[in-house]
């Protein structure tokens, strides 16, 4: 039976776009549309399995919907797909990359030429036609070796790359580096001719700013040539030649740069002579850490008489307030606490002491310095380790100096071998570390250490340094009974001396806690020194101090053996791994060599200038081929007050009879100082006869019953402020005691 049907128009999907087909009339029977039917559905029902097996072989399955169609029906369907799957495979058909993928599964493309070239076609929208299928495989860098003169690093030899290098007249082949350096002027130059080789050779060159930094042409002047009469003749007086040439360097830079000599090189007077250079800028504001807050006051009167004792002021607490005072010194914990107070007053010129403190970016010391900074025309910081670990942690200081130097992350990239982590920038390492040396000389920072200078210092330099006030037990029931009891008129030779020796022995202990302080600072220095001191107690608490920080010692008092000094004194001698000789004063002055040592401390005084000579010598003796620096660790209110115009005095008569011990006062340098909260007379009265020869005049009064060459010559103030007689007793009156067995 036949069905006539009107098919009009209707829409039809194909695989690129959409048409409207218009049929027309056409006759079929029920089988043929039968047929039609399950033949639409098995070429729907291929399509899904197709997708989901993606690409796997086709199986001709016949569908479950067919039902009790014939198999002739079934077969004729199945030919007929064959015949029109064949029929489109060229075509567009949506079978066709299902067909494709089949087929090449069996035959790979790296067997099927036609498929590589389809792969192969050319693809005007890949990024590969545009920068290359492949990266430069030699890569590069630049980074400045002088001030003038650049490198070029690369990580192959490149003959082409070569060749055309040496058509630059500034080349210079380095044999030991292998690497070509050029003047700067010709850096334009060299990348142009680089360029040409892009595809092959990758350079990182030098940072724009970098540039502009050593084009400037700010070289610091000869410190001969700068004028400085302005300066304080006391201060220019006492400088070496080296620190002349620190303070031409901090004038060259406008008093905007980092002194950061080695330890002991005298930065104090260095960035004095700066500030008094230009005081028309003052008020100066000095920060310094607490433990030297009393240092700056002592240095300036001592180097600038011309500045007024008045002009100096102690900023001591958060509520304490600043006057008109041309001079502030005050600690970093109260810039934090009084941060307002001191931005108020507009410091023009700021010493920053001790600047390493200011490393982090996220302390509050560094924002309250910051703040004080930000408002000063002049700023200079010392640091004798102004990076402890790492080149990152310089970046904040020379930021304070110099606010548009590079950017925080262009340097971490550049010199700190920044890396990109997924928790952010890691700068811990450090890369490129010549170029940073001269960018940091040529913008803000000089550096010498002691065997640069080894020709300008004595072979021996003393210092005294002033134990922190803070850590000092002074005051105690049994010292201020002693106190009193010398200030008595009326003491027999004997009642003197016994409250001497018990105002040595309770100094001791007073003294023990500033004592290991200033000991574990010299301990995390990792380098040899020897130590003496007199009381067992003191030499305990050193070695204590050494053991908790797992220091290797070797210690030497009058309980050792002769064998046993020897072994000792090899051992420290010989190995580099013992830091410390913590020895006795009165049984390891002599006999003894430890010349692996250049740093001598003495914890404690002694009243025989001739044995301080000879442990002295322990270290600067033949076999040294360096200097030696001797410190000699004091505190005010203490036996030191006694002790140390006793040395004075005996010094001053072997030098009349011609028994010079090479021990004067007059060459001591006072590197630490503290306060003097009572008042006691200062140790300054001593070793400044010039300044209180007024008192003195009035204060000393001659025994006459003692005569003799040896003497204890003390001091001690009444609540008038007078001083009292000076306490004199004969050599013989310590001869009976046994120094070395005091506890």
């Amino acid at each position: 039976m036949l069905y006539r049907h009107k098919i009009s128009y209707r829409k039809r999907n194909t695989y690129n776009s959409t048409k409207y087909i218009r049929t027309t009339q056409m006759n079929y029977s029920l089988e043929e549309i039968e047929k039609k039917r399950l033949l639409a559905l098995q070429r729907k029902k291929q399509s899904q399995i197709q997708n989901n097996l993606s690409g796997s072989t086709i199986q001709n399955n016949s569908s479950s919907s067919a039902g009790n169609i014939s198999s002739n029906a079934t077969n004729a369907g199945i030919n007929q797909n064959q015949s029109l799957s064949a029929n489109k495979s060229f075509g567009h058909g949506p079978l066709k990359y299902a067909d494709l993928k089949a087929k090449f599964r069996k035959d790979p493309p790296k067997n099927n030429g036609k498929f590589n070239k389809q792969i192969e076609r050319f693809n005007p929208i890949s990024t590969q036609n545009f920068f290359g299928n492949k990266k430069p495989n030699i890569t590069g860098n630049c980074y400045m070796i002088s001030d003038t003169r650049f490198t070029l690093e690369t990580s192959q030899y490149f003959t082409p790359l070569v060749e055309t290098l040496k058509t630059i007249p500034s080349r210079s082949y380095d044999m030991k580096t292998k690497s070509w350096n050029f003047l700067l002027k010709d850096y334009e130059n060299v990348m142009e001719k680089i360029i040409n080789f892009k595809s092959h050779v990758q350079i990182t060159g030098l940072p724009k700013s970098v540039l502009q930094i050593f084009r400037k042409d700010d070289i610091p002047k000869d410190g001969e040539s700068m004028e400085l009469s302005d300066i304080d003749p006391q201060l220019l007086d006492s400088l070496m030649p080296f620190q002349r040439e620190g303070i031409c360097y901090g004038i060259s830079k406008k008093g905007r740069c980092m002194i950061a000599d080695d330890m002991g090189l005298g930065k104090t007077i260095q960035a004095l002579g700066i500030a008094h250079y230009f005081r028309k800028s003052w008020p100066l504001l000095i920060v310094v850490p607490s433990s030297v807050r009393y240092q700056w006051a002592d240095a300036i009167h001592m180097f600038l008489p011309s500045v007024p004792a008045h002009y100096v002021h102690h900023f001591t607490s958060t509520k304490d307030f600043i006057d008109n005072n041309k001079i502030v010194i005050t600690t970093y914990d109260l810039l934090v606490r009084a941060t307002n107070i001191f931005e108020r007053q507009r410091f023009g010129f700021v010493i920053l002491d001790e600047s390493h403190a200011l490393k982090s970016v996220k302390t509050a010391r560094f924002k309250a310095a910051q703040c004080v900074v930000s408002q000063a025309r002049h700023i200079i910081l010392l640091s004798g380790t102004p990076a402890l670990s790492r080149p990152i942690e310089l970046y904040t200081q020379i930021n304070l100096i110099m606010p548009n130097f590079i950017g925080y992350q262009e340097y971490g990239i550049r010199y700190c071998a920044g890396e990109k982590t997924s928790y952010g920038w890691n700068f811990s390492g450090s890369s490129n570390m010549q170029e940073l040396q001269l960018l940091l000389k040529r913008t803000c920072v000089i550096r010498r250490l002691k065997n640069d200078v080894l020709n300008q210092l004595p072979s021996k330099k003393r210092e005294v340094v002033m134990l922190d006030p803070d850590l000092i037990a002074v005051g105690t029931k049994d010292m201020i009974q002693i106190s009193k009891q010398l200030e008595r008129k009326v003491l027999t030779g004997m009642e003197r001396h016994t409250a001497l020796l018990q105002y040595y022995h309770e100094s001791g202990i007073a003294k023990q806690k500033a004592i290991c302080d200033y000991v574990s600072k010299l301990f995390k220095n990792n380098k040899k020194f020897v130590i003496f001191a007199h009381h067992q107690s003191v030499l305990e608490a050193i070695c204590d101090v050494a053991e908790s920080m797992d220091i290797k010692y070797i210690r030497i008092d009058g309980k050792t053996n002769p064998e046993r000094r020897k072994y000792l004194v090899d051992k420290f001698q010989e190995c580099d791994s013992y830091i410390a000789a913590v020895l006795s004063i009165a049984t390891a002055n002599a006999g003894i060599t430890l010349t692996a040592a250049q740093l001598v401390v003495f914890a404690e005084l002694f009243w025989n200038p001739g044995i301080l000579c000879q442990a002295e010598d322990r270290v600067h003796r033949i076999g040294q081929n360096d200097n030696v620096t001797i410190q000699y660790l004091v505190a005010k209110q203490t036996a030191d007050d006694y002790l140390w115009p006793l040395i004075q005095r005996k010094m001053n008569v072997l030098n009349e009879v011609g028994l010079d011990q090479d021990f004067s006062l007059t060459n001591i340098d006072v590197t630490r100082k503290s306060t003097l909260s009572s008042k006691q007379k200062p140790l300054e009265f001593f070793t400044n006869k010039g300044k209180y020869k007024h008192e003195t005049d009035e204060s000393v009064v001659e025994n006459n019953e003692n005569k003799t060459e040896d003497s204890v010559l003390g001091s001690q103030s009444s609540i008038t402020g007078e001083y009292k007689e000076l306490l004199e007793l004969d050599n013989d009156s310590f001869d009976f005691c046994d120094w070395s067995d005091m506890e």
